[in-house]
């Protein structure tokens, strides 16, 4: 028996929890996620093993991710300015190469949550075709009105030269300042067209500069500090202790 059938959870509760978890729904990271593909494969009309209806539940959200108007928006925007080498929305940087780099050159992401944190910031959960991260938004793109307003669930964000943070790995951060913002377009977007498209201004993309080997140095202390040893010396000894040693002998 699957582990998860054994949950006690009487019917009315669980008909109230899944009136939110539709095709539309994706799966709660981590572990919770296993006990809610359980709840929805308990009332399935064809139920399988928690693990593969789980499968075919983050399938189905990977493709309705990707496979959507802001994202297609983003697709053809690209294509259409060349902004990447051969105009091809794959060869943008990935988020997953954040965990080894400290800046990623250009990256388009959905937003997948927005919490704001009381100070006038946000914080975001980005995704793209290769990994979900962390990030923190700058009070400044909110207040912008060319960018503000479209950002939230399901947005899809274009982004230039930001940096990586992680001052407790494995967990990193992207932190988004309004000139990293190069577009926003909200989940709400109508389909693209090449009209629309022409309408749409060129994007100014600044090259990844390489970084001078001690500001590199540095960055990796910041990410790591930790993992550096430590430059604090031993004691020293106390004047006169050498002399004594001298006459015990």
């Amino acid at each position: 028996m699957d582990v998860w059938q054994g949950l006690e959870i009487e019917d009315d509760v669980l008909e109230s929890f899944l009136k939110k978890c539709d095709s539309s729904s994706s799966l709660i990271p981590g572990l919770a996620g296993n006990v809610q593909a359980a709840m929805m494969n308990r009332i399935s009309d064809d139920p399988r093993t928690t693990q593969e209806f789980a499968q075919e539940v983050a399938q189905a959200t990977f493709e309705r991710d990707f496979n959507f108007n802001a994202w297609k928006w983003a697709e053809m925007y690209i294509k259409h300015h060349d902004v990447v080498k051969d105009g091809d929305i794959n060869n943008v940087t990935k988020l997953a190469t954040g965990k080894s780099q400290s800046t990623l050159h250009l990256v388009v992401c959905i937003v997948k949550e927005c919490i704001p944190n009381g100070l006038g910031d946000m914080k975001l959960i980005l995704k793209d075709p290769t990994a979900t991260m962390k990030a923190f938004l700058h009070n400044k793109v909110l207040k912008d009105p060319k960018f503000g307003p479209h950002i939230g669930v399901g947005s899809v964000m274009i982004l230039n030269l930001v940096r990586i943070f992680s001052a407790f790995p494995p967990n990193y951060y992207v932190n988004i300042v309004l000139r990293n913002v190069i577009n926003v377009f909200p989940a709400d977007i109508c389909a693209p067209t090449k009209e629309l498209l022409m309408e749409t201004q060129k994007p100014v993309i600044r090259p990844l500069v390489q970084e001078e080997p001690n500001m590199v140095e540095i960055m990796r202390k910041l990410r790591n500090p930790h993992l550096q040893p430590s430059t604090s010396k031993g004691p020293e000894k106390k004047k006169g202790e050498h002399s004594n040693d001298s006459n015990e002998m």
